[in-house]
Order: C-alpha cells, then sequence, then structure tokens
C-alpha cells in the first residue's frame, strides 16, 4: 500500500489534530526547559523577553483540544 493511498484514505482533521498534538507537546516540553533555565540562571536581573509558563500554559490548552479532537475523530 503506498503513503499517499493512506493518508487519502485517512480523515484530514483526526491526522492534522494529530500533528497539532505533537507539535503543542514539543512546543510544551522546550517551554519547560526554557522556564527551568530561567529560574536556575545566575544573574537575576536577565530576565528574558517571554514568559515561559504562559507559553508552556498555552501549548499545553492546545494539546488537549488537539487530543480531543483526535479521540473524537
Amino acid at each position: 500500500m503506498d503513503v499517499a493511498q493512506v493518508l487519502n484514505d485517512a480523515s484530514e482533521v483526526p491526522l492534522a489534530a494529530g500533528i497539532v498534538a505533537i507539535l503543542a507537546l514539543l512546543l510544551a516540553l522546550f517551554a519547560a526547559w526554557r522556564e527551568r533555565r530561567g529560574t536556575m540562571r545566575v544573574d537575576p536581573d536577565a530576565v528574558g523577553l517571554l514568559d515561559w509558563r504562559g507559553v508552556q500554559m498555552l501549548a499545553l490548552l492546545l494539546l488537549a483540544v488537539a487530543l480531543l479532537l483526535v479521540a473524537k475523530g
């Protein structure tokens, strides 16, 4: 069976939601790593531009919604 045929037979919504879920998980892990680096910094005045906790929470919410869409199928 050809890969194109498998992707053609699959519904677009669960496939796209699965890709979004994987990307959201990677973003949440990256944000957690950056938050950890920010809390362990030597110079407390050297703050970053992004609030990585907020980024992590938004990524986790996106992950939850994407997983619900995948489960709904």
